[in-house]
């Protein structure tokens, strides 16, 4: 199974999926309801959000310097020559 997300490092992957497999297992042949699903999100998050976070940050910066890049080149397009 090819993974859509990178960890920051292998110890924090590792100790999302021991949550992870500790939830499901508590939850046994009961099946899986809200709360239960809701506590998977929550371990999910707790391990991912800073990750995705600052993931957003640089997307978004990446994109403003691009954009002044290329608002840069516009201007000097615009001077008149002498």
């Amino acid at each position: 199974m090819q993974h859509t997300w990178n960890f920051p490092d292998k110890e924090s992957e590792q100790k999302c999926i021991d949550e992870l497999i500790t939830r499901i297992e508590d939850i046994g042949d009961d099946g899986v309801g809200m709360i239960a699903a809701q506590d998977v999100i929550d371990i999910v998050t707790e391990h991912l959000a800073p990750t995705i976070y600052n993931r957003g940050v640089r997307d978004a910066r990446k994109l403003v310097l691009d954009k002044m890049q290329d608002a840069e080149f516009e201007l000097d397009g615009l001077q008149i020559q002498q």
